[in-house]
């Protein structure tokens, strides 16, 4: 019988939260105004969440210049063995250029923040 008055418990806070969604909405949504006006340093989370951006940011610029050495290495023995034309290495080259110049062209269009 426990386990009936258990669930009958349930259904009946569940129907007491249907009924006053809005106003349970409402006094959430107070309640986190509220935290942050009484404290706002944890309402700016942005500190961390740029440092681990940053770093994120770093290892993808090493990964992608360390793709783009390896690129132009190895095209330029190919072209020098005859495996590759060298009109080839000049498309890797112009899209090394391209690609280590992006970020910033895209920080002049958009600016730096």
């Amino acid at each position: 019988m426990s386990n009936t008055t258990a669930v009958q418990r349930a259904e009946k806070v569940t129907d007491l939260l249907f009924r006053n969604r809005g106003y349970f909405t409402l006094a959430i949504a107070a309640m986190v105004g509220v935290m942050m006006l009484a404290m706002p340093e944890m309402a700016m989370a942005q500190s961390i969440i740029d440092d681990k951006a940053d770093a994120a940011l770093t290892w993808i610029r090493r990964a992608v210049y360390f793709i783009l050495v390896v690129a132009v290495l190895g095209s330029g023995v190919l072209a020098a063995f005859g495996r590759m034309s060298w009109a080839t290495v000049g498309q890797v080259l112009i899209g090394a250029i391209v690609a280590g110049v992006a970020t910033e062209v895209v920080s002049a269009l958009y600016g730096d923040g």
